[in-house]
């Protein structure tokens, strides 16, 4: 259904409209490339949550698309998620990228 038939549905569902209310930290992966999702609905959401305080980081490979084809990319993003589960859900130490100064 298009947003001009239904511009409701569209406002009820969005995930923008529910930014206030996320209190986990988020690491988002969304690839400039990916031709399933736009790039821009990604980011709106990285944004809205940024603008609110919210602690999220938002991983983008530029060469990529829906998948990480790239074997450094795909290493890369397994290190940082790992290290983003071990600061969040182990306590440790956090990593040079997450910190605020490099966002």
């Amino acid at each position: 259904t298009p947003l001009s038939d239904q511009p409701e549905e569209y406002i009820k569902y969005s995930p923008i409209f529910f930014a206030k209310n996320v209190t986990t930290p988020i690491l988002l992966l969304h690839n400039k490339g990916d031709k399933g999702v736009s790039f821009s609905q990604g980011f709106e959401f990285f944004q809205a949550l940024r603008r609110l305080g919210k602690k999220v980081w938002l991983i983008n490979y530029n060469n990529e698309g829906h998948l990480i084809l790239d074997t450094s990319a795909q290493l890369d993003f397994t290190l940082r998620m790992k290290q983003f589960y071990d600061y969040y859900l182990k306590n440790g130490q956090e990593p040079c990228w997450m910190q605020k100064e490099s966002n």
